[in-house]
């Protein structure tokens, strides 16, 4: 069987893919709801529900694209026609996002239909460049332990950039000017989607244009005679380590949808604190991560199996999870602002590290599963596995979101309010979610880490019959 390998350049060159999808995070997660209920005046509810509708069409959307990426038939192979399809709609997604007319700014059912169609437009266009682009790493690196070093890149790049993106705008767009925050300005937003969409298509070119080499050697991903989407789709739920991987997931998908759309309320209204300061703990804990992941994770990949690392990191992130917004809201913090600084700074460096190792290990898994998934039937499904990983989690994610917007106007944070002038009830609410709240979901994670079993071995298994297999219909065919 054959055996692909990446250098250096190829692996930065694929990796440059994951940019949009860092920018997506920045852009969507970071600021969206900020911005369309504190500065724009659309409630807190509406808010959460367009972003949650968006991504449970997310999650519905990703297995119609992988199968789709999966037995796509075409001169330049199954994953690069959706990704070019999907450039120019991704840019146009960023700019209407943060660019919405005059003219619906005041009217809310306007302006949530403009929130609506716009995120609709980016999410889906990130499917089909995303789910494509996920199977294409998965086909062209085949071993083990390469597949956990690829993805360590791809996941590491796509913080950095989401990192890079939100402090940048924060000290130089969102800053205070003339006394005015930036981060209460219209236009500053506007000016941000601009950028956004022209960086994606950038990135987005430079992935396509450094892969374009390894078409001919990819698989052809023959389809099956009698073989249909729907059996595409629930046939990978017969495999016991991907269906705990999805609940897994699945977990992991609330608490990020909850702290994406929270982080930066959290940071203003909770611990009071500038543009400035919001851009540091935006920029510092998430380097600090990205650079511990990159010297840790292959150490911990060679000495621990997968599914150990998903565990440790699970236990750390509950314990982690229930110290620093507790002695907040019990006013056992220090009075000396730099130490209180540098405690938030410590806690979210650990929690993003945590996180990062956690997407590094699921994606190598689900490469992994796409093996023993052609060895019990014959078909190479990389899409497939991917986009129904993600459905389960962006389905979970996007309740998730339904909660978190109406969880705001329930504690009484009204739009445009200033961080010194929010009641006792918005404090208490954002600590408590903020902390003991994500690590009681975080115990559902951690339970379903033990249920995974898949192993170094058993991988090693499963390659050496496919090899068997595939030499075998080789010979066949010469004959």
């Amino acid at each position: 069987m054959k055996t692909q390998r990446m250098g250096l350049r190829n692996r930065l060159l694929y990796s440059s893919g994951i940019i949009s999808h860092g920018l997506k995070e920045a852009a969507m997660g970071i600021f969206v709801l900020f911005y369309y209920k504190q500065v724009l005046g659309l409630s807190g509810t509406l808010t959460g529900l367009a972003i949650a509708i968006s991504i449970i069409w997310d999650g519905v959307s990703d297995p119609l694209i992988g199968i789709w990426s999966d037995r796509l038939r075409s001169r330049i192979g199954r994953r690069h026609p959706l990704m070019i399809a999907a450039v120019i709609p991704m840019a146009a997604g960023f700019i209407m996002l943060y660019g919405p007319p005059d003219n619906v700014l005041g009217d809310p059912f306007q302006l949530f239909t403009w929130l609506l169609v716009s995120i609709l437009l980016l999410r889906t266009a990130l499917t089909f460049f995303m789910v494509p682009y996920l199977a294409l790493g998965a086909e062209i690196i085949d071993d083990y332990h390469e597949r956990s070093q690829l993805a360590a890149i791809r996941t590491n790049i796509a913080w950095f950039v989401c990192t890079l993106v939100s402090a940048i705008a924060l000290i130089f767009l969102f800053n205070e000017k003339n006394s005015l925050d930036g981060r209460f300005v219209i236009e500053n937003y506007h000016f941000f989607g601009w950028i956004n969409g022209f960086l994606v298509i950038l990135f987005s070119v430079m992935c396509i244009a450094g892969t374009w080499h390894y078409i001919p050697k990819l698989a052809g991903g023959a389809v099956h005679a009698g073989q249909n989407m729907l059996r595409d789709a629930f046939s990978i739920f017969e495999n016991k380590g991907f269906r705990s991987l999805v609940i897994l997931d699945m977990g992991l998908g609330g608490i990020s949808s909850i702290t994406a759309t929270l982080l930066m309320v959290t940071y203003t209204y909770f611990w009071q604190l500038s543009a400035t300061q919001t851009s540091l703990l935006f920029a510092g804990p998430i380097i600090l991560a990205v650079l511990l992941s990159a010297v840790f994770s292959g150490a911990l990949n060679r000495r621990l199996e997968k599914q150990q690392v998903l565990r440790l990191t699970c236990v750390l992130s509950i314990i982690n999870l229930l110290w620093l917004t507790p002695l907040k809201l019990l006013d056992l913090l220090p009075e000396n602002s730099s130490l209180v600084m540098a405690l938030i700074c410590a806690n979210w460096t650990v929690h993003t590290t945590m996180t990062i190792l956690r997407v590094i290990v699921v994606h190598s898994m689900l490469a992994d599963i796409s093996d023993e998934q052609e060895l019990a039937t014959g078909r190479r499904q990389e899409g497939v596995i991917f986009a129904a990983a993600f459905f389960s989690a962006k389905f979970v994610s996007g309740f998730s979101y339904l909660i978190a917007g109406p969880f705001l106007d329930l504690i009484g944070l009204e739009a445009g309010a200033r961080p010194d002038e929010v009641s006792d009830t918005v404090i208490w609410g954002l600590g408590l979610i903020m902390g003991p709240g994500l690590a009681i979901i975080m115990l559902l994670p951690m339970w379903m880490s033990f249920k995974i079993t898949m192993n170094h071995a058993s991988q090693v298994g499963v390659r050496q019959a496919l090899s068997k297999r595939h030499l075998r219909q080789s010979k066949l065919a010469t004959t």
